[in-house]
């Protein structure tokens, strides 16, 4: 049986592609199958993460952006972090800094330095944090963190020897889902770390998507908005399965996945997703 996600391909035994009871791990299993309506309510607390920080008003995967979806009152953040040359993790997006910052080339073809020398594109006092100057200003806040593995697929090492490391050492182990169109990269996490909750990226319609979580073991299942239908979200959730579309970033969208009873949402405006979440359930 072969499942096709975008490039991905995986080929697995035919008898995986069972309905088979999502398993997955620990208490986090347990506790998302306890909040979980799916009859068509909501959730005890669909949670917003801000998209690379509160990336609709502030540039894209910085500290201000960081700071002020706190400010907002975000449920968490999603952020994107890869290797610099000298092998530091910083947050960006893209696999090349052209976009979004004045230089240009590859990440990976900076050193730290260079690549926090770069200003920004929207604002010149803005720069490239590392991860570790996130970990460090999230001491002081409870926000989760949805941490996307920007991966090169010959060397996932740089996961079990600098990423989990720094999760175990600013003790935010239990407020982090990892997450990754890599989804070999996953395999690698939860095999160090099987406690640290894991989500699989994917912008594509899937075949059987719970067998395949079930072979990956991971938690969750981050999808592109508009393919996934509302009977195929339920019956993940009635297996335990987080849902957690991306990136919603309309009135109609967050309330559709409000009703869902989706496990979080990602959106570019935590300030619109948290004021309709409020109205949502004050309305129930």
């Amino acid at each position: 049986m072969l499942f096709i996600l975008g490039p991905l391909k995986v080929l697995v035994p035919s008898l995986m592609v069972m309905s088979l009871p999502y398993c997955g791990t620990g208490k986090k299993k347990e506790a998302l199958k306890s909040q979980c309506n799916c009859s068509g309510g909501t959730m005890a607390h669909t949670k917003i993460f801000a998209h690379r920080g509160f990336s609709e008003k502030y540039p894209e995967n910085t500290m201000t952006a960081f700071e002020y979806a706190a400010a907002a009152g975000a449920d968490g953040i999603e952020l994107d972090v890869q290797l610099t040359k000298d092998g530091v993790p910083v947050i960006i997006h893209d696999r090349h800094v052209n976009r979004v910052t004045s230089g240009k080339g590859r990440v990976n073809s900076f050193t730290v330095k260079e690549i926090q020398a770069l200003q920004m594109k929207e604002d010149k006092n803005e720069r490239i944090p590392t991860f570790e100057e996130y970990l460090d200003w999230s001491k002081n806040h409870s926000l989760l963190l949805n941490l996307e593995l920007k991966t090169e697929l010959t060397d996932r090492s740089f996961i079990k020897e600098l990423i989990l490391p720094l999760l175990e050492k600013y003790e935010v182990e239990e407020r982090t889902i990892i997450s990754s169109f890599d989804h070999k990269a996953l395999m690698v996490a939860k095999q160090q770390k099987p406690h640290i909750e894991a989500a699989a990226l994917v912008h594509q319609a899937m075949v059987k998507p719970e067998a395949y979580l079930n072979l990956l073991g991971v938690e969750g299942i981050h999808f592109e908005s508009s393919t996934l239908l509302m009977h195929e979200a339920q019956q993940l959730q009635e297996r335990g399965v987080a849902i957690r579309p991306y990136t919603v970033n309309t009135r109609d969208k967050m309330m559709q996945f409000f009703t869902w009873g989706c496990e979080g949402i990602f959106t570019d405006y935590p300030d619109l997703a948290l004021e309709l979440r409020d109205q949502r359930f004050m309305a129930t």
